[in-house]
């Protein structure tokens, strides 16, 4: 915790009325960063004013989310940033004190079940049977399509309750399969969030090509239920969706956890709780400015 007197003043300042005084008051806390939260904890705590408090609440809220923007800014800048990065620091969002040490541990364990019953003469339909029944069944995530719980989405919450959605659950599963070595990647349809085992297909006669990649089934992050390219084609053919093959490409994992945010930010806008929409709004946009 720092010590200073200019924070001793500014702190003090916190009740002023004025809410031009309170602005440039707070915008001066704000600029100390993460490292000015104990001393606002600390004055919240000593503090018997409740309008006060209340300011304290909403600077300290800022400040977290300063630093949830600022990460998020980076990681959507890199070429290929790591997809559990991401998921943790959409966590963070949350639970800003959130330690990833726990999930990352949870990951590995689920790695090492996974390995010790792979090899490389499996079909990739053996692959994944293996993989889904460790996570689904040994390890016991389940999901729900249709939940208003955004616990659901936060993979801190999701490892300890073993519950979750198409994204979270997706997520996870896709983390495993790229630590696994297997090629299972998220994909977006309408209304839909699925994964994908993907070849892919070299041309020997044109060495500089770049390869190519089939699909060669779905998986629902729900359960692991297998869907081939044909249950696809159909559901998109019903619903009367075009372009099919745009349906049929790796999500980056940049627009995974985009895609992740937005839908995030619609069941917080359904609960009411329009400010954490609103922020999860700002958040998905910077998948735009990168892309």
């Amino acid at each position: 915790m720092k010590d200073t007197k200019e924070i001793k003043a500014l702190l003090h300042l916190l009740d002023d009325p004025d809410q031009e005084v309170f602005e440039t008051i707070s915008n001066k806390i704000m600029h100390y960063g993460k490292d000015i939260i104990p001393n606002l904890e600390d004055f919240w705590e000593h503090s018997s004013d409740s309008f006060t408090q209340e300011r304290i609440e909403n600077i300290i809220h800022k400040v977290n989310f300063n630093e949830v923007y600022s990460n998020f800014e980076q990681w959507f800048a890199k070429d290929k940033p790591l997809l559990i990065d991401g998921a943790i620091s959409l966590c963070r969002y949350r639970f800003p004190d959130y330690h990833e040490e726990e999930v990352r541990k949870l990951i590995k364990s689920i790695y090492q079940s996974c390995w010790l019953e792979l090899n490389n003469y499996l079909t990739p339909l053996e692959q994944v049977t293996i993989v889904n029944s460790i996570f689904y069944s040994m390890y016991k995530f389940k999901g729900y399509k249709d939940d208003q719980k955004p616990s659901h989405f936060y993979l801190n919450e999701v490892a300890e309750s073993r519950v979750g959605n198409n994204y979270s659950l997706g997520i996870l599963y896709s983390i495993l399969c790229e630590m696994l070595d297997i090629p299972v990647y998220m994909v977006a349809l309408p209304q839909q969030c699925l994964l994908a085992y993907f070849d892919t297909i070299h041309d020997f006669f044109n060495i500089e090509a770049k390869p190519s990649y089939k699909i060669q089934f779905y998986l629902d992050p729900l359960n692991g239920t297998i869907f081939t390219q044909t249950d696809v084609n159909a559901y998109l053919k019903k619903y009367k969706f075009e372009n099919i093959t745009k349906y049929s490409l790796p999500l980056s994992n940049q627009k995974i956890i985009s895609n992740c945010m937005q839908s995030l930010s619609e069941l917080y806008e359904a609960l009411g709780q329009f400010e954490n929409s609103d922020e999860l709004k700002v958040l998905s946009q910077l998948y735009d400015r990168q892309a």
